[in-house]
């Protein structure tokens, strides 16, 4: 009798197991697949050749540039990017992020123009053997001038009339400027340039001035 209870109680055990797991197959069936998505990768890195970052002596920022070559730019300021590309024209435009065409540049024999998007000169940047000329006119009257003094300084004058001046300090990969006497901006690269004399001209706009720095580093100028 106790043989005959083992087996009985042994068969509901089996029983049950087999319920419970047809049960668990048929549930775990019902449940839908989601499907695998697999995230597209992410867009190639941008490959800049050389970047520049200018801030002021209290660590404020002024401006990014990276640029490729002597062809495309990227700027970044004030919370903007303003992007540079070449085009068929043989123009550079310069384009600024949610909003369009801001300027293009042209090219001309011995240096080159920036202006509107429509065409109207902002400024005209001359080179010279020994000096970099910047006017905001055809006839480049009254300009602004760049003159490099030996290897480790860029004199800014108007008339005459020193209004600052870049160092280069190759033995610690650092550029300051100066303006009227005081140290107002620097930066931390080995890219030693006349553009950096741009910062020192107060009458060229935000915008514009960095558009120069980034022709004149573009063009190792």
């Amino acid at each position: 009798m106790k043989k005959l209870f083992k087996y009985f109680a042994l068969l509901l055990l089996l029983l049950a197991f087999v319920s419970c797991k047809k049960e668990t197959t048929e549930s775990s069936s019902k449940i839908p697949h989601k499907p695998i998505t697999v995230p597209p990768p992410a867009e190639a890195a941008e490959n800049y050749t050389g970047k520049v970052k200018i801030k002021t002596t209290d660590d404020k920022p002024v401006v990014e540039i990276k640029f490729k070559g002597a062809e495309d730019a990227k700027l970044e300021f004030s919370g903007l990017v303003v992007r540079a590309k070449n085009k068929d024209n043989g123009k550079r435009k310069y384009e600024l992020e949610g909003a369009g065409i801001i300027a293009e540049v042209k090219d001309g024999d011995d240096g080159f123009k920036l202006r509107t998007a429509d065409g109207k000169l902002l400024w005209k940047v001359k080179f010279g053997d020994d000096k970099i000329k910047i006017s905001d006119n055809e006839e480049n009257n009254n300009p602004y001038e760049l003159k490099p003094k030996g290897d480790d300084r860029v004199k800014v004058e108007k008339n005459n009339s020193e209004l600052g001046e870049v160092k280069f300090y190759k033995d610690r990969q650092k550029v300051k400027v100066k303006v009227n006497e005081a140290e107002k901006y620097e930066s931390n690269t080995d890219l030693y340039s006349s553009a950096y004399g741009v910062l020192v001209i107060d009458a060229i706009p935000e915008r514009e001035r960095n558009i120069l720095i980034a022709e004149l580093l573009m063009r190792k100028k």
